[in-house]
Parts: structure tokens; C-alpha cells; sequence
């Protein structure tokens, strides 16, 4: 009885542990924390978008066996809006299908591809962004 109730125990502590490691870790709490980690996009299942404490990637399968990704950033405002900023060096692919707004670097010349999403629906499971190119639907990966 002893063990079983030291494994419940032990089991409830490791829950509680890894449910607010977003909290603990990386400082960042409520919706914040919710959006972090993977989303798959819904009616296209090679498409990825992926967020960590400010950081942004994209991913793509292009060709069978081989994923693309690229980098940048992005802004959470609440539950009403999300800007995206890709960085054009880092793509190892062209971006230009993606039909975002270009953010031209007069001095760096490392320009940024840019999209701001309004948020329709946001739960833990389910992330529906709106922008003037069309609706996309995801689901945590």
C-alpha cells in the first residue's frame, strides 16, 4: 500500500513538473504557453509551423524523406493577434509562394518576410489564423 501510494504521489509531482515547464523554464505563461510547440496545418499534412519563447520556424516537406525549414520570429498580442517574421538569408528554398509582405533592410540587407494573422480560434489544440491571403487551421502536432 506504502509503494502504491508513493507512485501516485511521485506520479502527480512529475505531472505537475512538466505541465508548467513552459512556466518555469522559459518564463512565459497563459496563452503564451499555450501556443508553444508544434502545429500542424489542417488539408496539408507536410506543413509545420513551430514556436518557442519568441522564435519562429516553418517547415515544409518538399520532396519525400526531406524537410526544409526556415527561421525567424514571432509576436503574440493576447488571443486577438499574431505577427510572423521569416528571415529570407536563412531559407535554403524560395518564400515567394507563401505570398507574405517583404520587410526591406536598407542596412543589413537581410530583408524578412512579415504576416500578421488575426487569431479566429485558439484553444491547446486548435489555432485558426485569418489574414488578407486566406484562412489557415492547424492542430497541435
Amino acid at each position: 500500500m506504502k509503494k502504491t501510494v508513493f507512485f501516485v504521489t511521485c506520479s502527480i509531482l512529475l505531472n505537475v513538473i512538466f505541465i508548467s515547464c513552459d512556466e518555469v523554464f522559459l518564463h512565459i505563461s497563459g496563452k503564451e504557453a499555450d501556443l508553444q510547440g508544434k502545429w500542424q496545418m489542417d488539408n496539408a499534412d507536410t506543413v509545420y509551423y513551430n514556436f518557442q519563447n519568441s522564435l519562429f520556424m516553418y517547415q515544409i516537406y518538399m520532396k519525400k524523406d526531406s524537410m526544409s525549414q526556415v527561421r525567424g520570429y514571432y509576436s503574440l498580442y493576447g488571443d486577438t493577434a499574431l505577427d510572423v517574421r521569416l528571415l529570407q538569408r536563412d531559407a535554403s528554398f524560395p518564400l515567394d509562394y507563401l505570398g507574405w509582405d517583404t520587410l526591406y533592410s536598407a542596412t543589413t540587407g537581410q530583408d524578412t518576410i512579415f504576416m500578421a494573422y488575426k487569431i479566429e480560434r485558439f484553444t491547446k489544440k486548435e489555432l485558426i489564423l485569418n489574414s488578407n491571403s486566406g484562412k489557415l487551421s492547424f492542430h497541435k502536432f
